[in-house]
């Protein structure tokens, strides 16, 4: 819609404030009435017997401006098909996008100057569009994520308040929380094709700059959380980006190597030779001068790889335990404990790249693995090997399950944990999971007796693992607090926090799994110590019911 100026053969639009201030001028030099007759005479379909149709459809009752909208769909249609056929050559391109231009500000017709920008976003969006699109947020809104793409090369700081909130919807999504706290599983494929993981990528889709930039902003906002699951992200963002075979973004990524060998590790759920081989070959690379040690060790945080880490952990000290004293494999222990070390050290190296890799408390090598060595060679002597399932075939109902609540058996061969091990779980993250793992697969191994060996320890343990004062009230079994507020856990505790509800989480999954038989027998054990403390819930000292009765007294969650 346009009309001409007086005096002037150049027809001018009628849209924006200037067409409006252009209206009532029109309206302003002559009658009303008139300037409407001119009005439409000027904006008319300009086609052999116009005049005629138009006298004809008003005698038929059709408003004009219906007429006007069929033709400008039609219009419109074919408009968009050409801008969506082949790319044009970059001159053809910004002549039509010039012509456009104007649409710019009409809602109806905004789309056709915006897909032309979408269909070639190699070509640079001229200065002023750019700026009228970023001064207007309907048009920045109405924009494909091509087009934002270009603005967001250009202007970080928009780029971060798009990309800020997808990630921390990412972290704080509820069905992939879920997913990492179940310690034996994989979950690549679902995390992989999550709408909160598809959003990140397809924002970023092959843009090197913009993938550097997110990885920024996950380091920072861990920085200021402690969250695990931004681990996970960086490395299925690393996988993602293999996966769409993005290469200059693969190629530039200095930890793509580490993520491959990674995620091929998560997702056998075992760390074979080849595994292991090809893990040191990128630590042997990457060398020690001027490696990404906060980028490492933010992978490395991530609940799959720590998991994955103590799991190989624990295989290894399961080697070792038949001839403790002389197995060759005590030297493969360094490798995944610096590692591991790595992940659980993580917020002090994104924070200083420079700062010496963490080394594990010596009392991890020379107390606590002898220790539990001790109790994988018994589990290994009963007949149940403490590295795999029994309960993976066949039917439970048959399997002999071991329920000796105080195992007199073990406390005679000097198998109790010690004051020691306990000072060492309060203090070792690295030694609780490796923990973790061996009770986890003691349950699937039906041995109630060594669970309840080595739960008291981890409940005696939970204020300093959880950085709480020791004579805290909430600590006491007589307390006199039924509901305890919920309370903050301190950010270095975080990562206990969450690991410790990952135990809890899997050992109640485990026991499902196993079936009814050590349903029951969980069951019968509480009720014995119910009917031996006259149902007094709050001083229960039956070890699994005494750890999750204390461990939600804390309210321990550090993602709630």
């Amino acid at each position: 819609m346009s009309m001409a100026s007086p005096g002037s053969t150049e027809r001018q639009y009628l849209i924006g404030d200037a067409g409006k201030e252009s209206i009532k001028r029109l309206m302003s030099t002559m009658l009303p009435q008139q300037a409407a007759k001119e009005f439409g005479k000027q904006n008319s379909l300009d086609i052999p017997a116009a005049d005629t149709v138009y006298e004809l459809l008003d005698l038929l009752g059709h408003a004009r401006w219906s007429i006007h909208s069929a033709v400008l769909d039609s219009v419109v249609a074919a408009a968009l098909k050409q801008i969506q056929g082949a790319p044009l050559p970059a001159d053809k391109h910004f002549a039509l996008l010039e012509q456009l231009r104007p649409c710019l500000w009409i809602p109806r017709l905004r789309h056709l100057p915006l897909s032309l920008l979408a269909g070639q976003p190699q070509l640079l969006i001229p200065f002023d569009i750019r700026d009228t699109i970023l001064r207007t947020p309907d048009l920045y809104g109405a924009c494909d994520l091509a087009v934002k793409r270009q603005l967001w090369l250009s202007d970080a700081m928009l780029f971060k308040a798009h990309m800020m909130p997808l990630i921390k919807q990412y972290v704080a999504n509820p069905e992939l929380v879920e997913l990492s706290r179940e310690m034996l599983s994989e979950s690549s494929k679902t995390r992989r094709e999550h709408p909160a993981l598809a959003a990140i990528t397809s924002s970023i889709d092959s843009e090197l700059q913009l993938y550097m930039q997110t990885l920024g902003m996950a380091r920072e906002l861990f920085l200021d959380t402690f969250d695990t699951a931004l681990g996970t992200l960086r490395l299925d963002l690393a996988m993602a980006m293999h996966e769409k075979n993005f290469t200059e973004v693969v190629n530039n990524d200095v930890c793509y190597t580490l993520a491959w060998s990674l995620d091929a590790c998560v997702n056998k759920q075992t760390m074979d030779d080849t595994g292991v081989s090809d893990l040191q070959r990128f630590f042997d690379d990457v060398g020690t001068e001027n490696a990404p040690y906060g980028d490492i060790a933010l992978m490395m945080s991530s609940p799959y790889v720590r998991h994955l880490l103590a799991r190989h952990i624990l295989a290894i000290l399961e080697e070792i335990a038949p001839n403790a004293e002389y197995s060759a494999r005590q030297a493969n222990l360094k490798q995944p404990k610096i590692m591991l070390a790595m992940g659980l050290s993580a917020h002090t190296l994104i924070l200083d790249n420079d700062a010496a890799i963490p080394r594990t408390d010596n009392r991890v090598t020379r107390v606590f693995f002898p220790d539990i060595l001790r109790s994988i060679k018994t589990a290994q002597a009963r007949g149940r090997p403490s590295g795999a399932s029994s309960l993976s075939s066949g039917d439970t109902r048959n399997k002999r399950l071991r329920l000796d609540q105080e195992s007199p058996e073990m406390a005679v061969n000097g198998m109790e944990p010690t004051p020691v091990d306990q000072d060492i779980l309060a203090a070792s993250e690295l030694a609780r999971q490796v923990l973790y793992c061996f009770l986890l697969k003691r349950v699937d191994g039906m041995d109630l007796g060594m669970l309840n060996l080595w739960l008291p320890t981890l409940t005696q343990a939970l204020p300093r693992l959880l950085e709480l004062a020791a004579d805290d009230e909430l600590l006491r079994a007589d307390s006199s607090i039924a509901n305890p507020k919920p309370r903050p856990i301190p950010m270095s505790a975080m990562i206990s926090a969450f690991e410790l509800d990952a135990f809890l989480q899997s050992l109640i999954t485990h026991a499902k799994n196993a079936g009814s038989a050590l349903a029951a027998a969980i069951l019968n054990s509480v009720g014995q110590e119910l009917d031996r403390d006259s149902c007094k819930v709050s001083t229960i000292q039956a070890p699994l019911i005494r750890l999750l009765e204390q461990a939600g007294r804390l309210r321990h969650c550090g993602h709630e």
